[in-house]
């Protein structure tokens, strides 16, 4: 996914993207002098110059320091160009720097360079390593007193601009989802994961454009029908949870068609417009942001209003004038590519796959993904042991009705000797088919994991695709990781650690594998997620155990949602717990999507009402963790009040 781009959705999409800042030059120095840039970590302000202008804050990642690749422009006239595929070029004379978004390897004037850190968007702005990218345009660079002082003679750049590769067209749009809007010669299109959205830029970097369609926000006759009322309190609420400032905003009805814009400001600064519009059975948005804008009058531009007003919800397909993107986008889609530089791991994606921003996994609509893990091997272990693990672990954990072993193999694959591990497995509503590909060299393993729908025809193939495409490259690992934890398979399960909670009286053990997240004991909840399901200790006041159960109990007998899986409640049994009267009883839930039972013990002790509940899925109601839960619950102690 390109790292250009964020896009986070609810019930609507909302598009609340950020800018990228390549910002124009605005200090200058007289040819004779030296450009001079001064910066200090954490401060928004540095001298450009002699000038003391603001900044986006410098900050620091694994020692590196990352600043805004725009102050290389404002401080030594470097030119930008941006390309297709998160690429950019930084040209400062006859030195040419070609990065990648995500990735250390770098070239410089053709020739291989390593970043001392990958080029990352933080907050919608382009960081870069300040001292990989200052040697690189031949800038001496030295720290004094925490200062950064970075110096460079003027350079004669080429003010030629990048010419768009859809020259000569002065409309863009999509056929496919039925859109255009106008083409300015300074544009450049940036390409996109699939026909569903565009994404643009000009060539100095100033503004932002996107294009985003949802087929599947609306039916036709509500798309074609929205009130631009109902349209702009969309776009505010989105604002809103985005954190972002409103500072304009406008519902507008005409004969070509209603939408909504906001103007909103974020927490950067930096000031963006988002149109909302519908038509076709779809929900489009116009997405402009501009560096240079500095109020939202700005967006009264002529230049910016003839742009977004020039967007339609149709494409004539008759008109030589426009380029249409839809089979571009719909090819590029099937070049989706998972990447990440600092684990040295490389993958070309099945076409309907879509890698995760900023970490290594991806995954399909039909709920099929595929991730990449990396860990420590433990001493003396091998690519047996490890299979061995595994293998025992997907036995202990789901009963023999549900899960199937496939087998394995050794394998030849990104040029390493992999075992190849494949299983099936069922929650309750459907099989799923799991690949898992594992790699151990020099003490560190990959583990690399495609798990898909059984029914699904072209897992094998799709799985091929990943196989065939994989780099790995374990020196990688060696230079930027030491010591790591060891993959959830290889855990020593029969570790358990204490939990005591003064204020609510008890102490309990539970196994150091299962996942505790931000408990604080002496609240009246604490939570414990483990293979399938999860535990819990809550405690209430009550003023007596029979008082108690019935309360409880009246959660599950319930209509309407407590009561959508048709819950199944047993009777209960009267019994001893950690030396007091209790009382327990199950409930099994046969109709939920992955139908699961409880178990629930109840007691009292002074004021004090406890409820311990285990609710786990039936295909992971083990044996193994029957008895697991046994020693939790035998653990259990009320403690001195």
């Amino acid at each position: 996914m390109s790292k250009w781009l964020r896009i986070t959705a609810s019930s609507l999409l909302a598009i609340m993207l950020v800018l990228t800042t390549v910002y124009a030059t605005t200090g200058t120095a007289s040819a004779a002098a030296l450009l001079e840039l001064k910066i200090k970590k954490g401060s928004t302000s540095a001298t450009i110059n002699g000038q003391k202008q603001s900044i986006v804050k410098p900050y620091e990642s694994n020692g590196i320091t990352m600043v805004q690749l725009g102050l290389f422009t404002r401080a030594f006239k470097a030119q930008v160009k941006l390309q297709e595929n998160d690429s950019i070029k930084l040209i400062y004379g006859k030195r040419t720097l070609s990065m990648t978004i995500g990735s250390k390897k770098a070239y410089l004037n053709g020739s291989t360079f390593t970043l001392d850190a990958a080029p990352v968007m933080k907050s919608g702005i382009l960081m870069v390593p300040v001292r990989s990218v200052a040697k690189s345009i031949g800038a001496k660079f030295k720290v004094v007193s925490g200062q950064m002082i970075i110096t460079a003679a003027p350079a004669t750049t080429d003010s030629s601009k990048d010419k768009s590769s859809h020259a000569g067209k002065t409309k863009v749009g999509n056929s496919k989802y039925q859109w255009s809007i106008n083409y300015p010669s300074d544009l450049m299109y940036l390409g996109s994961q699939s026909s569903e959205s565009a994404t643009f830029m000009d060539s100095e970097g100033n503004y932002y454009l996107q294009i985003s369609v949802d087929p599947e926000i609306a039916s036709a006759d509500e798309a074609n029908e929205s009130d631009p009322q109902d349209l702009l309190d969309d776009l505010v609420l989105y604002a809103q949870d985005a954190g972002e400032m409103v500072v304009d905003q406008k519902a507008v009805s005409s004969s070509k068609g209603n939408y909504a814009y906001i103007i909103s400001k974020n927490s950067d600064g930096i000031l963006s417009e988002t149109r909302i519009y519908t038509g076709n059975g779809h929900t489009y948005y116009v997405f402009y942001a501009n560096s240079e804008a500095s109020s939202y009058k700005d967006f009264a531009d002529k230049k910016v209003t003839s742009l977004l007003n020039s967007f339609q919800t149709s494409f004539n397909s008759g008109d030589k004038a426009i380029e249409d993107l839809a089979s571009e986008a719909d090819s590029a889609g099937s070049e989706n590519t998972l990447e990440a530089s600092e684990y040295g791991v490389y993958m070309e994606l099945p076409s309907d796959f879509t890698a995760s921003e900023d970490t290594t996994d991806a995954s399909a609509k039909d709920g099929s993904y595929v991730s990449v893990n990396v860990y420590s091997a433990p001493s003396g272990s091998t690519l047996a042991d490890w299979l061995q693990k595994i293998q025992g672990w997907f036995a202990d954990n789901f009963n023999s009705d549900a899960y199937r072993d496939l087998g394995s193999e050794q394998k030849e694959i990104a040029g390493q000797t992999a075992t190849v591990n494949k299983l099936e497995y069922n929650f309750g509503d459907a099989w799923t088919t799991e690949y898992e590909v594992l790699f151990q060299k020099n003490g560190y393993r990959y583990y690399v994991e495609y798990s898909t729908p059984s029914d699904k025809a072209s897992k094998d193939a799709d799985f091929k695709v990943i196989t065939d495409s994989l780099e790995l490259d374990f020196p990688t690992l060696e230079e930027n990781f030491g010591s790591l934890p060891i993959d959830y398979y290889s855990q020593d399960r029969s570790k358990v650690t204490t939990h005591t909670s003064k204020l609510n009286h008890y102490s309990v053990q539970v196994p150091r594998h299962w996942t505790s997240t931000d408990n604080d004991y002496e609240s009246s909840y604490v939570y414990f997620s483990h293979t399938g399901g999860s535990f819990n200790i809550s405690t209430k006041t009550t003023s007596s155990l029979e008082k108690a159960v019935t309360q409880w109990k009246a959660t599950f007998e319930g209509s309407g949602d407590n009561n959508v899986y048709g819950v199944e409640l047993s009777e209960g049994t009267p019994t001893t717990f950690a030396g007091v009267p209790a009382y327990t009883f199950t409930a099994n839930y046969p109709d939920a999507t992955h139908p699961y039972t409880g178990t629930y013990t109840l007691f009292t002790q002074g004021k004090i009402t406890y409820i311990l509940s285990d609710e786990v899925n039936n295909a992971n109601n083990t044996p193994v963790h029957q008895a697991e839960l046994a020693k939790v619950l035998a653990s259990f102690q009320l403690t001195a009040n």
